[in-house]
């Protein structure tokens, strides 16, 4: 799961629209203590989805190009409750530099962006073919259980 995420720099967001349809997008992030942010432009639909509806789904997924299967791309999915930030700390736009590059971060900071912390509920993680785990998480520890069958972990 480390190595899924640390080994992304962009994750897949899903939300809901006005309509409460479903949306699909993309932000880069960068996570810090068991807590994914995301910095994004009021320009995307994401950002008025997750205003309205601060419930959400992510997933890092490995790249194709890496993948042993394309059936079976490693994988791990959060769902989370989104809050904008009216202040951020100092310590993620750093986080920010390092993972996004420095650069960038000092231009989109001169432009309509906010950032947003998802906080994680509970996930999903895939490393192959039989090889899913349930991610449950508990004072910000995580607890992993392999499912055996549709939405079935083992004891």
């Amino acid at each position: 799961m480390e190595k899924i995420l640390k080994n992304q720099k962009s994750i897949m967001i899903s939300s809901l629209n006005k309509d409460k349809e479903a949306s699909i997008s993309y932000a880069p992030f960068a996570m810090k203590e068991n807590k994914i942010y995301i910095y994004i432009s009021k320009t995307a639909q994401h950002y008025y989805n997750l205003l309205n509806h601060n419930k959400c789904s992510v997933m890092a997924i490995e790249d194709e190009k890496d993948s042993k299967s394309i059936f079976a791309r490693e994988r791990v999915s959060f769902n989370c409750e989104a809050k904008k930030l009216e202040t951020v700390d100092e310590s993620i736009f750093t986080l920010f530099d390092e993972v996004q590059g420095a650069q960038m971060m000092m231009v989109l900071k001169t432009m309509d962006f906010d950032m947003f912390e998802l906080s994680l509920i509970n996930g999903r993680l895939v490393k192959g073919f039989g090889k899913a785990f349930d991610i449950e998480i508990y004072d910000g520890e995580f607890k992993i259980n392999q499912v055996t069958g549709i939405g079935h972990p083992s004891k």
